[in-house]
């Protein structure tokens, strides 16, 4: 029991960087698998709540432009809808990830102001921008549903 403590205590905030960085180098116990996935788990939570609470103030937008009578407002809702709703996932992550490591690490200047875009090139940027979007193109079609019938 005392072995499974030290366990938690060394590997279960590797999520945070709390704690050691590299895997245990032995044969994995139970205790050491569970720990392990644990700690990952965090970091699911983490996108799981960030990309709820942004993707709903997105997809009430696409909501009301969906529904909106302007076609300049409705189409590009539905484009979005569609793209995201109709595409994998796993596809969504690739194309993502790839156009955010193109970007400048130094940052792109706009009319004389350096945007910095350093952070855009993270693994974890794309991951949440990805999973906001598609969050957004889920809830937007449930709430567009909603909003007809009104």
């Amino acid at each position: 029991m005392n072995e499974c403590l030290q366990t938690i205590q060394n590997y279960g905030l590797r999520a945070l960087g709390i704690g050691e960085r590299l895997l245990p180098r032995s044969e994995f116990t139970l205790c050491e698998q569970i720990t392990l996935i644990g700690s990952g788990l965090i970091w699911n939570v983490y996108f799981a709540v960030l990309s709820l609470m942004f993707g709903f103030f997105l997809a009430n937008l696409l909501a009301v432009a969906k529904a909106s009578d302007s076609p300049w407002a409705k189409k590009p809702a539905e484009w979005f809808v569609f793209l995201f709703r109709g595409s994998p996932l796993f596809i969504q992550f690739f194309l993502a990830y790839e156009m955010l490591v193109q970007l400048p690490r130094a940052g792109i200047d706009v009319f004389g102001i350096t945007v910095q875009t350093s952070w855009l090139t993270k693994a974890w940027a794309g991951a949440l921008l990805v999973l906001t979007l598609n969050t957004a193109a889920y809830s937007a079609e449930i709430f567009y549903g909603a909003l007809r019938n009104l």
